[in-house]
């Protein structure tokens, strides 16, 4: 199946519903300034990968790491580092195959034993997705650690974080006893998946990112449908396993599909519709939980319909992506405070790629670096440093 189909229909179907749009005093005025310098580091050629939909991450050795969810020599995705001192140089490390594996589309994760671990949405023994893990030093070893089966759960798409007990902790976007995804945990020497949670409908449904591991020790995440108005949730989930959601009601934001962060006493994250102007918000939520809040609302002109997670900058504000929007409509990089001013950073253009869709990551220097799906020389993505 193709992914960008897949994600595509999925979209759809979470956003045919009609939207009282409500304009929110908490809305603050635009500012604009399209500052800071962006540099393609690779493009993308569909030989070299295709289609990054997750960003990249720095590892314990300095080099960027990162998974592109199509092409490679089977075109059903690879896993690739960056190296030299613009990172520019690009080394293959895995080829998916369909039966390791298919279009992977979460970020890699570095845990604590100096492996990479990693999801695909698709492919395994029952073309359900998998979780894999890359052998640290090489990480041209990739080793299968777990096969979903609808059952157990379908599609993860968010990428894998270490929870508190040792275990690691993940998210379906399908599959489980209701068809609507799950929160699972799995050893990371692989063995037995344990589901944690079953989303419903009215806990949640199609969860799409990663968990967030909070200071008070509960986890946190986001399901892009279901809720009280089939908006979406913002849960919070113990790590016993008892869930509590919240909803969105569009006028605070519609179908996260980020992961979040936590700061300053508040959970934060982005939607990718709702907002006063339906093309997405930041909003926050108190850590313990409670209804989502608005923030901040995009309006297109500076970025609109965001999947990607914030980051907290080295100047204590939040820079991030939206997957359209800014002036040529193919997607933005922004900053926002924590009182709700976006300022409009970068708008893409195609030629320096479109469609970012992955959280971006800061270096010691305080560069930028993404990835777009689109665009580029040959259209197929890339992976670019910015400067703010």
């Amino acid at each position: 199946m193709n992914l960008c189909k897949q994600r595509q229909s999925k979209s759809r179907v979470l956003i045919l519903t009609s939207l009282a749009v409500l304009v929110s005093p908490l809305v603050l005025p635009l500012q604009q300034a399209f500052a800071g310098t962006l540099t393609t580091v690779v493009n993308f050629n569909g030989t070299n990968g295709a289609t990054p939909k997750a960003g990249v991450l720095q590892g314990s050795d300095g080099n960027l790491y990162g998974t592109t969810s199509a092409g490679g020599s089977q075109s059903k995705g690879t896993a690739f580092k960056l190296t030299g001192s613009t990172f520019s140089t690009l080394t293959t490390l895995v080829n998916f195959t369909g039966i390791n594996g298919t279009n992977p589309v979460a970020r890699l994760f570095q845990a604590s034993d100096g492996n990479l671990y990693g999801a695909s949405f698709v492919g395994g023994t029952n073309n359900v997705g998998t979780l894999f893990k890359l052998q640290k030093t090489t990480f041209t070893t990739l080793t299968t650690l777990w096969n979903f089966n609808n059952a157990n759960g379908a599609n993860p798409a968010g990428r894998l974080i270490s929870g508190s007990d040792g275990s690691l902790w993940g998210i379906t976007a399908a599959g489980g006893v209701n068809s609507k995804g799950t929160v699972f945990k799995i050893p990371p020497t692989g063995g037995v998946l344990t589901v944690v949670v079953n989303f419903n409908g009215t806990n949640g449904a199609t969860p799409l990112a990663r968990l967030q591991l909070a200071s008070d020790k509960n986890y946190y995440g986001t399901a892009s449908a279901g809720g009280a108005t089939n908006k979406g949730v913002v849960f919070k989930l113990t790590p016993a396993g008892v869930i509590t959601s919240y909803s969105f009601s569009g006028a605070n934001g519609q179908n996260p599909q980020s992961g979040l962060i936590e700061s300053g006493g508040f959970i934060y994250g982005t939607t990718s519709l709702g907002g006063a102007s339906n093309k997405g918000a930041i909003f926050k939520v108190p850590l313990g939980g409670g209804t989502p809040v608005l923030v901040a609302s995009f309006n297109g002109s500076n970025g609109a319909n965001p999947t990607a997670a914030l980051i907290k900058g080295s100047d204590g504000n939040f820079y991030g992506t939206t997957s359209t929007g800014g002036a040529n409509n193919k997607g933005a990089i922004y900053r926002s405070n924590t009182g709700g001013t976006i300022t409009l950073l970068f708008s893409f253009n195609g030629t320096n790629g479109a469609t970012p869709q992955s959280t971006l990551i800061q270096l010691a220097n305080g560069a930028l670096y993404g990835t777009t799906s689109t665009g580029g020389a040959s259209g197929q993505g890339s992976v670019f440093k910015f400067i703010p």
